[in-house]
């Protein structure tokens, strides 16, 4: 057997090696490939999370500490591997043969054992916990914002500031605004808050304290004033009974409350009928009237016929006296205007059927041209009853004359 065939101990060990090398090698090369994944998948984070990675000074001193220490105990590390495997190590520097596939195994695993300080340092960034994102702190907005508008109402109902209340009256001429504020409900302890949420309801309450009122606002004055307007109803016209006068308002009620004579105005209309449907009817009617026609008369009396139940006299300043019933004062009462400049003495206009007119005068003159006619009549008719009975007589002396 020659030297050359002859197997020695060294050549199956190396053999034995390189096939452990091999699957060794492949094994770190997918290690390498997935240490460079995540590497750049690090490095992505840390591109992304760049606002929130400002470490300080302190920060990168303990790491750059860390990977001196670490450095250190892989050296002693290395160095207790070598006391303890000096065979190894004399084979390696007794090799017969150079093994590249050793040195490329040896580069692999330095790669896979010592990462780099800044693959470290990204790393330590990286299991830093990420910042908040806005979109969290847009959503947790809304609840922050209720939250402290809850906190605000709570305490602004436990102060004294929140029952506290001032109300104001304008616009009551006749009604009595401490009248107005009774019948509103309106309570010392209620919250301003919930005063303006019924001011409705309020309102409601004062509208049916009197009629005279027409409408009322109550408005809301920052921070506890409530200021409440008063429209009261005009005075169209006076019921009149005997001596009393009470008040007729635009809407066709009667105030049953009397008005004294020293509070009566220069001018009005004096209505002497009791009936309140027949007044509101007679308002109804009046309110399209112009105001010229309307200043003009004086009383109104009810004045019914066979025919006509609501024929009422309207008695105006200058003596004429218009018959019209209620029912056709809009329609008909507008014609007065222009007829009474047609009119020269005190004349009387009837609208109940037509619309025609007469004057006193002629009303005079013809019941005394009656009267005469009826004079003359009865002494013509005395006459020839004297002639009648004058030849009666005398038929009566000569009967004997006519045979």
């Amino acid at each position: 057997m020659t030297d050359d065939n002859k197997k020695t101990p060294t050549d199956d060990k190396i053999t034995e090696l390189s096939a452990w090398q091999k699957r060794n090698k492949e094994y770190l090369e997918k290690k390498a490939l997935e240490k460079a994944k995540e590497a750049e998948t690090e490095e992505t984070e840390s591109e992304e999370a760049k606002e929130n990675e400002d470490l300080s000074e302190k920060e990168i001193a303990s790491v750059s500490e860390e990977e001196t220490d670490e450095i250190k105990e892989s050296e002693e590390e290395n160095k207790s591997e070598v006391e303890e495997d000096p065979e190894t190590d004399g084979e390696s520097s007794d090799g017969e043969k150079y093994d590249p596939a050793i040195e490329e195994l040896d580069h692999l695993e330095k790669q896979v054992k010592k990462p780099s300080f800044f693959e470290r340092l990204k790393t330590k960034k990286s299991k830093k916990e990420p910042a908040v994102e806005k979109r969290h702190i847009y959503r947790a907005l809304p609840v922050l914002v209720i939250s402290s508008l809850v906190a605000l109402l709570s305490l602004y109902f436990l102060s004294p500031l929140s029952t506290q209340k001032v109300i104001e009256f304008s616009g009551n001429k006749v009604v009595d605004q401490q009248q107005l504020y009774k019948k509103s409900q309106i309570k010392e302890e209620d919250y301003t808050l919930t005063t303006f949420i019924h001011k409705s309801i309020y309102e409601q309450n004062m509208k049916a304290a009197s009629p005279w009122i027409k409408e009322i606002h109550m408005n809301y004055h920052f921070p506890v004033t409530f200021k409440v307007n008063v429209t009261e109803h005009k005075v169209v016209a006076y019921y009149v009974t005997g001596e009393d006068h009470y008040p007729v308002l635009e809407n066709g009620e009667v105030v049953e409350i009397v008005t004294p004579t020293s509070e009566l105005p220069s001018s009005y209309i004096s209505l002497k009928f009791s009936d309140r449907e027949l007044i509101r009817q007679f308002v109804k009617e009046m309110s399209s009237i112009s105001s010229s026609i309307t200043n003009g008369i004086v009383s109104v009396d009810l004045t019914p016929s066979k025919v006509t139940k609501d024929l009422v006299t309207i008695t105006m300043k200058n003596e004429n006296k218009i018959l019209i019933p209620i029912s056709q004062i809009n329609r008909k009462l507008s014609y007065y205007k222009a007829i009474s400049k047609q009119l020269d003495d005190a004349s009387t206009i009837d609208m109940e059927a037509g619309i025609f007119s007469y004057s006193e005068q002629s009303i005079a003159d013809a019941k005394e041209k009656a009267e005469k006619e009826k004079v003359e009549a009865s002494e013509n008719q005395g006459e020839h009853s004297e002639e009648s009975t004058q030849e009666s007589n005398t038929e009566e002396r000569n009967p004997s004359g006519n045979d």
